[in-house]
């Protein structure tokens, strides 16, 4: 279902890492490192649904030739190269880097429409670039694939998300200029302190930037999902904000959920900390959809007025893993007096496909 994950970090020599290595990555490209004179080459990863390098409107001169004649991996491969060869301290941060979950109610297509106005609206109009990539790992063969246009444009099951890399300095007409501007009161004039310095901000934004940036995502995700024809909406609103008396969940991530996998094939323990910390909240809220199966109904009606039983098995699968338990509960929901059914299960006669009872 649609899920608010927008999440921000920076990417910075202090942690070990490199723009350049970072984008290889997720271009799912060959990019070589200049600074380090070393190549990596993440063509065989298979996960790459599309890619964007843009410019903002206002973009210098040397960065549009840079840009030129380029592939969009190369064209990364040039710009990150030009950051890192910029930045000289050994623990100077390269830039900041945001995962986006996409709302698998949505095609390809209609995903990447929803990401480039977000883009245009939020990133490019402030004067950053913007390096996106759209990663679906259940599209075979990825971007370059060979397969149907169906497979190509259809919705990804598993974990469609975008990794949107953006810069920490404005662009100038000589390169780079500075992380930090000075704030600016309605006067026109720079604002000072008590003692007559003048105040400065970060020119990528800091937290009030950051939280408009998240709720115009919001707002633009449940606009392209009405456009859709969809009513499932996203509320950026934590449970407790909404009434629902269930807590959050730690986001794992695909890596750790493939980790987790791997040690119960094995039928062996593995010691993860958010492994730990998101099984022990899931058992929480198990614990408390036991006792009140309605809760699932909060949850479902706080994206929807109308929903199947499919919708609620999706939520119940959030926390209950025992399949005895999860019929029983199941049955409980559906029956429940607060679940008002609207029309019975029908077949549809055009596909012969079963429609639920809503």
């Amino acid at each position: 279902m649609a899920i608010t994950h927008f999440t921000p970090q920076l990417i910075s020599r202090g942690n070990g890492r490199s723009a350049v290595l970072s984008a290889a990555y997720r271009h799912c490209a060959k990019m070589s490192h200049e600074a380090e004179a070393r190549t990596v080459d993440y063509s065989n990863k298979k996960n790459l649904a599309h890619e964007e390098f843009l410019l903002p409107p206002d973009a210098p001169k040397w960065a549009r030739d840079m840009m030129a004649d380029r592939s969009v991996a190369g064209a990364a491969e040039a710009f990150w190269n030009a950051v890192e060869a910029f930045e000289k301290r050994s623990d100077a941060q390269l830039a900041k880097e945001f995962i986006i979950a996409l709302p698998v109610e949505l095609s390809r297509d209609q995903n990447i429409a929803l990401v480039r106005q977000f883009v245009s609206a939020q990133v490019l109009s402030r004067g950053q670039v913007a390096d996106w990539v759209f990663h679906d790992d259940s599209i075979p063969g990825g971007a370059n694939s060979s397969g149907s246009d169906q497979d190509r444009n259809r919705i990804g099951a598993r974990n469609p998300h975008i990794h949107l890399m953006t810069t920490l300095r404005p662009l100038t007409e000589d390169g780079f200029g500075s992380k930090k501007v000075a704030v600016i009161g309605p006067d026109g004039q720079p604002l000072r302190t008590t003692t007559g310095k003048i105040q400065y901000k970060l020119w990528s934004g800091e937290k009030p930037e950051f939280l408009e940036q998240r709720q115009r995502w919001l707002d633009l995700q449940n606009h392209h999902l009405a456009l859709a024809g969809l009513e499932v909406r996203v509320d950026g609103r934590s449970y407790a904000e909404r009434g629902i008396d269930i807590e959050p969940t730690t986001h794992i991530g695909v890596g750790a959920k493939a980790l987790q996998r791997k040690a119960e094939a094995k039928a062996s323990a593995i010691d993860l900390e958010r492994l730990a910390l998101h099984e022990a909240q899931r058992q929480k809220n198990a614990a408390r959809i036991e006792a009140r199966p309605e809760l699932v109904l909060d949850i479902l009606t706080s994206e929807k007025s109308v929903f199947d039983q499919r919708d609620i098995a999706k939520v119940l699968h959030r926390y209950i893993d025992d399949p005895e338990n999860f019929q029983r509960l199941l049955a409980r929901i559906t029956e429940s007096p607060e679940c008002l059914k609207l029309a019975d299960e029908t077949i549809d006669f055009a596909t012969g496909a079963r429609v639920p009872a809503r």
